[in-house]
């Protein structure tokens, strides 16, 4: 009964995330963590779960979740972290996007493509700060309540470079550097003089298999891009030689429909033709039947005249002669 019940609510999450884009898939998994869409209904997430726009993962107090990304990057969720996918598209071109939320805890995000060739596309957003990237290999986190670090946004790079931004100010964070914006406070990010704490003690299970991911991913990079933009030039051409279809079907619907349109205007003509032979052919037997009658009625005349004036008749005959 729990099985079916995990089963359920999976298919319900993956078929309401349908109509929205797929971000990534679960790569590695460690502990527990959920998975939540926009109408509230949550799943446990497992190894190869397909991870869609607007979603939102929690993962456990010991759990840990790496994300291949649809661009070729690479997303991996620390422990007690609230992480959501605000809007995606990786189409290959420049109408692709990658914007996030770090709500609590921290994230490890490698680009993709999207990094790579759009950086502005790119962009990582905390309660106090945003994020946006140099093409990198960074590192941000959220704390909510310190041990022994100030409540605030966190940033550090492994590769490449990060801007941190608050309204106050910009600070750009290349490797070995850790950039912070306070919770609360309206001040421009500031540099640390030394490593977080929380960073020291942190443990991670399935950290060291990132650094290999990323060269796989890295290699592939090229390819995957090139294999997405044959796919959407594809799905282009079929679209339009389905709407080709679809004009091509709605031509012969039209035509068929002009055809039949003359057809009934022709027999209309012809039954119009035909009422007004029948009108001139009854007109015409009319007017015979009439004349008929005035022949007769005229010789009845004259045979009367004859029978009662023989005389003024024969006189009226030698006259004429």
């Amino acid at each position: 009964m729990r099985n079916l019940l995990f089963f359920l609510a999976t298919w319900v999450i993956c078929s309401n995330a349908y109509s929205l884009a797929l971000f990534g898939t679960v790569d590695a998994l460690s502990g527990s963590a959920n998975v939540e869409d926009r109408s509230g209904k949550s799943a446990a997430v497992t190894l190869g779960l397909k991870i869609f726009e607007g979603q939102t993962i929690t993962s456990g107090p010991e759990g840990e979740v790496h994300l291949v990304t649809e661009d070729g990057g690479i997303i991996a969720l620390r422990p007690n972290t609230v992480f959501r996918v605000d809007e995606y598209k990786a189409e290959g071109n420049s109408s692709d996007r990658i914007f996030m939320s770090l709500l609590k805890g921290a994230v490890r995000s490698i680009t993709g493509w999207v990094g790579k060739y759009n950086n502005s596309a790119y962009r990582i957003t905390t309660p106090t700060a945003t994020i946006g990237i140099r093409g990198t290999d960074h590192e941000t986190t959220v704390i909510e309540n310190g041990n022994g670090d100030e409540p605030g946004t966190y940033d550090n790079v492994n590769e490449g470079a990060t801007v941190l931004k608050t309204p106050q100010g910009v600070a750009e964070v290349t490797p070995g550097k850790f950039a912070f914006a306070p919770k609360g406070g309206v001040v421009a990010p500031v540099f640390l003089a030394q490593r977080p704490r929380f960073l020291a003690m942190r443990r991670l299970k399935i950290e060291e298999r990132i650094q290999s991911r990323k060269e796989y991913m890295r290699s592939r990079l090229e390819n995957m891009r090139e294999e997405r933009l044959k796919t959407q030039a594809n799905r282009i051409e079929q679209r339009g030689i389905s709407n080709n279809r679809e004009q091509g079907a709605t031509m012969g619907r039209r035509n068929d429909l002009h055809q039949h349109q003359f057809e009934r205007d022709r027999q209309q003509v012809r039954g119009m033709k035909s009422e007004r032979s029948l009108r001139d052919n009854g007109r015409s037997n009319t007017a015979r039947t009439e004349r008929r009658k005035e022949m007769v009625r005229e010789k009845k005349v004259g045979e009367e005249r004859q029978r009662r004036y023989p005389e003024r008749i024969r006189r009226e005959k030698m006259k004429r002669e």
